[in-house]
């Protein structure tokens, strides 16, 4: 009985005394009151520092002029919404990971003859890569689940800076890889207006754009390095931009963009499948559909996100004041924390689904480009499914490999190397359309 006065009184003291820190100084955080050393509530963490601006470089967020820091990850979320975040991030990251592993293989030069690309084929072969690089350097991986939150918090409340290998370049291929989709995302919605309106584009500025795209790719991914600006944020699953200004400036401004000229062209196609005969109509649409929805779905996953970041952006000041009120409680109810809880914050579903989204594209390209008639024909024309070894063992489909092929020598279906046309073509019988959308260049 004694004792669990004397606890009550104990309780009782330290409320009186944090509770005369707090009134005396009502902005206590900002001004730079003190605390007793060692002393910091759970979940924070107590960080006995000796040069305060270095351990701030190297991630530690520290909470006004106490020597407490936040946890990692923050506290934005629970630790049970982080964890869900995280492991969608290793199912659903790992699944389109393979399914564009199987479309990058299947469009590459290792499955086809180089002559047969088409603009649209090489659009889609860096949009694919592009999805894969972002994908498998953002978030819990196949090869890092041992790590836990380590490969971002290298230290207890320690976010990772690209002071951090490891962070560094996670952080240099997730930009890199989230531009170069973009881009040829916005271009490949041009292209797709350019083949229906049947414009022809030389060999030579599509060269030069395509120099162009990946030298604005290398400027926007290497630029904020010299400014320190790649590392482990609150509400990221991953390393990435850090500062406002450079988020902006590096990446949602080119987002802008990019939605930009997607919207426009979607207007346009829509605009010249209208205007066509429904018999020139229905050919349009049964060769264009499957690209043409693609575009569209991936723009409302950009504007989702877009709009997603604009959001939380705009209420971030909010999010610190709950955080704020949150920490004051903790100090205040130092002996009993567990009576505090953390204000609503970011909208966990709507933060789930916004990582959710660049996974989700792996998926709608296989979709759409893999479940496809013409990627069973790349297969088949291919030396895996034509050497002697299947000619020998599997004599069935070796022959009717072969008879394909002569049904597409005298069809004149074929399209033979970037630019030419059937007749032109001196290979009629390896090559097809890889993309099923025949944008050829003029020489």
């Amino acid at each position: 009985m004694a004792i669990s006065h004397i606890i009550k009184f104990i309780n009782l003291y330290a409320i009186v005394f944090l509770l005369y820190i707090l009134y005396s100084n009502e902005n206590f955080f900002v001004k730079g009151q003190t605390l007793p050393p060692g002393f910091c509530p759970s979940p924070l963490i107590y960080r006995n520092t000796t040069d305060r601006q270095h351990d701030i470089d190297i991630g530690y967020q520290f909470l006004g002029q106490t020597n407490c820091v936040q946890p990692c990850p923050s506290l934005i979320l629970t630790e049970n919404e982080w964890n869900r975040v995280f492991d969608m991030s290793l199912v659903a990251g790992t699944i389109s990971m393979f399914a564009l592993i199987f479309l990058i293989i299947t469009y590459s030069p290792l499955v086809n003859n180089i002559k047969d690309y088409t603009r649209h084929t090489i659009g889609i072969l860096f949009l694919f890569s592009g999805i894969l690089i972002a994908m498998t350097t953002d978030g819990r991986q196949l090869w890092d689940i041992d790590l836990g939150f380590k490969k971002y918090c290298p230290e207890p409340g320690r976010f990772a800076r690209q002071s951090d290998t490891k962070c560094l370049v996670t952080a240099i291929f997730f930009q890199m890889g989230c531009v170069t989709a973009l881009l040829w995302w916005a271009a490949i919605s041009v292209d797709l207006w350019i083949t229906i309106k049947k414009i022809k584009i030389s060999k030579k500025l599509f060269l030069i754009y395509t120099i162009a795209v990946n030298v604005v790719t290398i400027i926007l991914t290497f630029g904020p390095i010299a400014s320190k600006q790649y590392g482990y944020i609150d509400a990221a699953i991953g390393c990435w931009l850090m500062d406002l200004k450079y988020q902006v400036g590096y990446f949602w401004a080119p987002v802008g963009f990019c939605l930009c000229v997607g919207c426009v062209s979607i207007v346009l196609i829509l605009k010249e499948i209208y205007n066509v005969s429904d018999a020139v109509k229905k050919k349009l649409l049964a060769k264009h559909l499957k690209p043409l929805m693609l575009v569209i779905l991936m723009l409302t996953e950009f504007i989702y996100m877009f709009i997603f970041y604009s959001y939380t952006t705009s209420k971030k000041n909010h999010y610190h004041d709950v955080i704020e009120e949150y920490v004051v409680c903790l100090f205040v109810h130092a002996a009993n924390p567990s009576v505090c809880e953390l204000g609503s914050t970011i909208s966990p579903s709507a933060h789930f689904f916004f990582h959710l989204c660049i996974r989700l594209m792996g998926l709608e390209v296989l979709i759409f480009y893999g479940f496809t008639r013409q990627t069973r024909k790349i297969w088949m024309r291919s030396f895996w499914f034509n050497n002697s070894f299947v000619k020998r063992f599997l004599p069935s489909l070796s022959s009717s490999n072969d008879s394909k092929s002569s049904n597409n020598k005298t069809s004149g279906r074929v399209t033979g190397g970037i630019g030419e046309s059937s007749e032109q073509s001196n290979e009629p019988e390896q090559s097809i359309e890889l993309s099923g959308i025949d944008s050829k260049h003029e020489a």
